[in-house]
């Protein structure tokens, strides 16, 4: 019964499913197996003739850009061009419109007038500022533009399209860009305050830079000699950081690194082995897939070597042979400990290693 309704359903979902006109699937099943093996040109060809049997807006633009990305694999950018500039003509509004605004852009600045099409560039993403597109424009512009005129130049600029285009989407990229360029000019204290402002309005989870802008205005209060600064806003990264079921999900890309340079500040900067040692065997026992767990222990381990504390120097050494075997550490466990496991098939112990443990 149950399977009697299911196949009722699927032939009424199959009766309201919108039928394309058969000329248009022939040429567009064409031009993808031409395209495929590499006959770019004539995929070119099929993809026109799928656009004129077409009879839906968004199938028609998805042609002349399928068209005009085969010319260029083809190496016909002139032809490209004019393609794109008619889907930007006959279809502004359709999805494929960033793509092929900013193509155009990018084949005047590759083959054209450079000038010109950074122009164009700086025009798709005031246009389309909601476009996936446009934080790369962004940066592109930006990075010429420093190029031609000088860092402040471009720093000017982008306060200048905050003051446009702050509002919208891009206006988090814009900011953080900002922060950036400050940062580059040494303008440490306005990149300190652009850092944190882009934290404060971006936040955990949806900020796309929030991890970014804490981590470089720790790195800016460390520079000014404000470690237990610094820590602050590592700290305030990892305590928001999830525990998750599915490995790497919720985990930012400096979660880790943070933990790591936490411990550093804490042996470094702030004189408290006591506390460098928790933060460093933190990176080890919280974060299972960072490349940094064997650093980590071994420098928890010379932390507790210096400070007279046997039993944890061989609890870190040990640890580290045992769970990290291929780690360049590993051989050099007994140099600390002499009851710790020697790694099946280890190799010597090398001597830069070892200069770790001169006075």
């Amino acid at each position: 019964m149950k399977r009697g309704l299911a196949l009722v359903v699927a032939w009424a979902v199959a009766g309201c499913a919108p039928s394309l006109p058969e000329p248009y699937l022939q040429d567009r099943a064409a031009a993808e197996r031409a395209y495929a093996s590499g006959r770019y040109e004539e995929a070119a060809r099929h993809w026109r003739a799928a656009y004129q049997s077409a009879d839906k807006k968004r199938d028609r633009a998805e042609a002349l850009y399928r068209q005009a990305a085969s010319l260029r694999r083809a190496g016909q950018n002139e032809d490209a061009r004019r393609v794109l500039e008619e889907l930007l003509k006959n279809f502004p509004k359709s999805s494929r419109a960033a793509r092929a605004a900013y193509d155009v852009a990018q084949i005047e600045i590759d083959t054209g007038d450079p000038a010109r099409g950074y122009a164009l560039l700086e025009q798709s993403m005031v246009d389309r500022p909601a476009s996936g597109l446009a934080p790369r424009a962004l940066v592109q512009y930006a990075s010429w533009l420093q190029d031609q005129k000088g860092g402040e130049a471009a720093l000017a600029w982008l306060e200048s399209l905050d003051a446009r285009l702050g509002k919208t989407e891009l206006g988090e990229s814009i900011a953080y860009a900002k922060a950036k360029k400050l940062d580059e000019l040494d303008h440490q204290d306005a990149a300190l305050a652009a850092y944190l402002w882009v934290a404060d309005h971006y936040p955990y989870p949806d900020g796309a830079y929030w991890d970014d802008a804490l981590w470089y205005a720790a790195k800016i209060e460390k520079q000014r000699s404000h470690p237990a600064q610094a820590v602050e806003l590592l700290e305030r990264m990892l305590h928001q950081r999830e525990p998750s079921h599915l490995q790497g999900s919720y985990e930012k890309p400096r979660y880790a690194e943070a933990q790591f340079e936490i411990a550093k500040l804490y042996r470094d900067a702030l004189n408290q082995p006591g506390r460098a040692m928790d933060a460093f065997h933190q990176v080890y026992a919280s974060f299972p897939t960072t490349l940094l767990r064997d650093d980590a222990l071994w420098q928890e381990a010379l932390l507790a070597r210096k400070a007279g504390d046997g039993r944890r120097v061989c609890s870190a050494v040990t640890t580290l042979a045992k769970e990290l075997p291929d780690s360049r550490y590993a051989p050099c466990a007994r140099a600390l400990c002499p009851s710790a496991p020697t790694p099946k098939g280890s190799h010597s112990c090398h001597a830069y290693v070892l200069r770790d443990l001169e006075p």
